[in-house]
């Protein structure tokens, strides 16, 4: 038996039962948790958000696999302190100040959490002193902006503008998306555009990996 694929599946089913059955003989039969947790659950969610962008998984389907995948992730939880398990990069999210509609917002931090990214979500409708604080108090890698509506694409240009101030900008890598945003906006104030909340993390993974190399 494979336990780490059977977790993987478990995830992509959304069987939440199943994948805390998994998680436990995992930890029972003293399988690697590392291994467990990215090349199970992180690759079962990773599969998952390849079904979402082909249209064939909606969002009823990515909540249930989420809930498997998290579930999972509680019975880890009391082992992880022991293996000093390290996330890739800490991302600040949030939708900006004038918008309060979240569901891509919440999408992506699922993904990124997800693949191994430590997520600290400032909600909607914020404010961007809040994103500022937050970015200097978690010392962030990685700033993600979302927004649905054309008039709050100046929320966006207005917190680029302050994050220059702050000396903050060049520090970040900013990666932004909702159906208001485009490639072509992203390129003008100078960041990274994502269309598809299932992409963030390949997005970001890839920039890293450029960083180190």
């Amino acid at each position: 038996m494979n336990l780490i694929k059977d977790l993987s599946n478990a995830v992509i089913e959304g069987n939440s039962e199943l994948a805390v059955s998994i998680a436990k003989n995992i930890i029972s039969q003293g399988v690697d948790i590392n291994d467990a947790i990215f090349k199970g659950l992180n690759e079962g969610m990773r599969l998952v958000s390849d079904l979402y962008a082909k249209r064939e998984y909606f969002l009823p389907e990515i909540i249930i696999s989420a809930d498997a995948l998290y579930e999972a992730l509680e019975v880890f939880k009391p082992h992880l302190e022991l293996t000093n398990t390290k996330s890739k990069a800490i991302v600040v999210i949030g939708v900006v100040r004038g918008d309060v509609h979240d569901i891509g917002k919440n999408l992506t931090k699922l993904f990124l959490e997800a693949s191994g990214y430590k997520v600290i979500d400032c909600g909607r409708n914020v404010q961007p002193d809040i994103f500022i604080k937050t970015i200097k108090e978690n010392n962030a890698d990685v700033l993600a902006l979302s927004t649905l509506m054309n008039p709050t694409l100046e929320s966006i240009t207005n917190l680029i503008e302050l994050l220059k101030e702050e000396n903050l900008k060049e520090k970040l890598k900013i990666i932004i998306g909702g159906a208001a945003t485009s490639e072509q906006f992203a390129r003008k104030i100078g960041v990274i555009h994502c269309d598809d909340a299932s992409k963030a993390a390949k997005i970001l993974d890839e920039l890293i990996l450029e960083e180190k190399s």
